[in-house]
């Protein structure tokens, strides 16, 4: 497809870090690269791209070339306009798999990288965000939560009387409060939503990546 740009590397050399700015498509044309997560003390390597394949950078994980090569790149909206043109039906398919992708990737990063409290702060912070309505009088947030302690277990990767455990910790430090079955207050977002970035902290923005 026209409108790659190709693009040397050296072994070692960081190609995309999570919460970057580059967007990108990259097929390997030669070379070899390393998709991993990593945080102060671990990483674990998710996968090694060879000659050919395609990935996306809009992940939160880090791209490493493990040996020298050369990319091609392409903007990842220019080749979802492209690929829109070509086929509607694929993009459909496209936009679901890197969705089930980022994840992946996610929950993977959670399982290695985070506690069952923080996984479970995280999830109901991102949840939050997306769902809740803020009270401006209160300087709370409440959102309707349709899931079961053990709907939060199997999302989290943990047991139903370890996910609620942490809940009550988090209810006990007086971060959130359930209403019933089905309606949580978060009292303090802010500090929910740190306790859900413990484990990784700045270290995803700014660790340099380890060799390859």
């Amino acid at each position: 497809m026209d409108g790659f740009r190709e693009q040397p590397v050296v072994r070692g050399q960081v190609v995309s870090r999570p919460g970057g700015r580059r967007d990108e498509i990259l097929i390997v044309r030669s070379g070899r690269l390393r998709v991993h997560l990593c945080d102060e003390q671990r990483e674990l390597t998710l996968l090694f791209l060879e000659p050919g394949d395609v990935f996306s950078t809009h992940t939160p994980a880090w791209v490493t070339a493990a040996e020298p090569g050369v990319l091609a790149a392409m903007p990842t909206k220019q080749f979802a306009t492209r690929l829109a043109q070509a086929s509607p039906a694929v993009m459909s398919i496209m936009r679901v798999l890197g969705r089930l992708l980022a994840r992946t990737i996610e929950l993977v990063e959670n399982l290695v990288f985070r506690e069952v409290h923080e996984r479970l702060a995280r999830l109901l912070a991102l949840w939050v965000r997306e769902q809740g309505r803020h009270v401006e009088a209160s300087g709370h947030w409440v959102t309707s939560l349709p899931f079961t302690l053990t709907d939060l277990a199997l999302m989290i990767g943990a047991s139903r009387q370890t996910v609620s455990a942490a809940f009550a910790d988090l209810e006990r430090r007086g971060l959130l409060r359930r209403q019933g079955r089905r309606t949580l207050h978060v009292l303090d977002l802010p500090q929910l939503e740190a306790q859900g970035q413990l484990a990784m902290s700045s270290s995803r923005q700014t660790r340099p990546a380890p060799p390859a």
